[in-house]
């Protein structure tokens, strides 16, 4: 999906989603992290993969980044990867994640056109799998934008999830097209 399309890969850490993404043959790749060092990172997978000319790097809080791409009225990219960590640990601040999940899918889904993709994933456990569709759901609504489901998947099988041990079931991740 990522052939001829320009990404931008929020929360990037070391890269993974945004060197598949060049090696994919994106046109454009930007990846962006909070962590001046996980930028480092990446930058140096970038080169290891000769995938480094491809691609920019940014060290940047996403929850600033998204709405000044917003206000920029910058629609540079079609392909917008949203892998954060994990925002709460714990069920008394599930509220607060569910505010930040929804914002960043919000700001995401008004920079990407009509046929753009989404890429979008929590590994909070305590975000179950419903309300995480529920938080993306109202994100849309409030971008007025409309989504078609193109694939849900969880974490790898070297991380099973045991049923009766709710904490085994933490990985989200939904690709939708803005359509």
């Amino acid at each position: 999906l990522a052939a001829g399309r320009r990404v931008l890969d929020c929360f990037t850490h070391t890269g993974s989603f945004a060197l598949n993404a060049a090696h994919g043959g994106a046109e454009y790749v930007n990846a962006v992290d909070i962590s001046e060092l996980a930028v480092a990172q990446a930058r140096k997978n970038a080169q290891l993969n000769e995938l480094d000319g491809k691609m920019d790097f940014t060290a940047a809080n996403v929850f600033d980044l998204l709405p000044q791409l917003e206000a920029a009225h910058d629609r540079t990219y079609d392909f917008i990867v949203l892998d954060p960590p994990a925002f709460t640990k714990s069920r008394k601040t599930i509220d607060s994640a569910a505010r930040g999940y929804k914002e960043i899918n919000y700001r995401a889904m008004k920079l990407l056109p009509r046929g753009g993709y989404l890429a979008t994933c929590s590994c909070s456990h305590f975000m179950d799998t419903e309300r995480f569709r529920r938080v993306v759901s109202y994100a849309a609504q409030d971008a007025g934008v409309q989504l078609r489901q193109i694939e849900e998947r969880q974490q790898a099988p070297d991380h099973p999830i045991l049923w009766g041990v709710p904490e085994t079931d933490y990985l989200k991740f939904f690709l939708f097209q803005v359509v």
